[in-house]
């Protein structure tokens, strides 16, 4: 009862497990018949491979189902032991050759490594959230380029009907400017559409105080 019990663990293991097709080969002149034994079930059963089709007439083939693994394996060729030496090999303990199934899964290195990597650390202050004090508040707001000011109107080399292009400085921002006597605001921006700048120009009166 109690092998029972371990052989059906050993078959829910094997089910459960993902499962790998491999087609095993041997490509040399036989006799009679060519078998495969192999560690994948402790040498325990006797796989008989068959002849494939033209044009190869020594070619012989079984295909399997194997769960991920390294497994060794030796071909029977007419009732004698052998390995195939195209195919990865090896010798034993007692110096005879036998054959190397690798169906691990194997991930590139490249891969493994930038898995591995991790991103270097960033300075504080470039996510810190710390909260202005007074100081901060008590400062004046930094200076702007003095480019930023000037207009296509300010520029005494403008005339009535040709102004010069605009500075990259200019495009796509929104500038406000008011008069010294406050009588009225100014908004203005200007925009590059294909090869023509397009400059729009808001006039806003202010309020008079009494």
């Amino acid at each position: 009862m109690a092998q029972r019990q371990m052989q059906d663990g050993y078959v829910e293991r094997v089910v459960h497990q993902r499962l790998k097709r491999v087609n095993i080969t041997w490509n040399h002149p036989v006799s009679r018949d060519v078998a495969v034994i192999g560690s994948w079930d402790n040498w325990e059963t006797r796989d008989t491979l068959h002849l494939q089709s033209p044009p190869h007439p020594h070619a012989y083939a079984i295909v399997k189902a194997l769960p991920t693994g390294i497994y060794h394996y030796r071909f029977i060729v007419d009732g004698y032991l052998t390995h195939a030496p195209e195919f990865p090999w090896a010798f034993d303990h007692s110096g005879f050759p036998y054959n190397i199934l690798d169906l691990q899964d194997y991930i590139p290195e490249t891969a493994a490594r930038l898995d591995d990597a991790q991103d270097p650390p960033s300075p504080p202050w470039t996510y810190d959230n710390m909260l202005l004090n007074d100081d901060e508040f008590g400062r004046p707001p930094p200076e702007l380029p003095p480019q930023l000011p000037l207009t296509t109107r300010d520029d005494p080399s403008s005339s009535s009907t040709v102004l010069p292009r605009p500075s990259h400085l200019e495009l796509n921002h929104l500038y406000i400017h008011k008069t010294d006597g406050g009588d009225f605001a100014a908004l203005r921006s200007t925009e590059k559409f294909g090869q023509k700048y397009v400059s729009m120009v808001l006039y806003k009166s202010l309020p008079r105080e009494r």
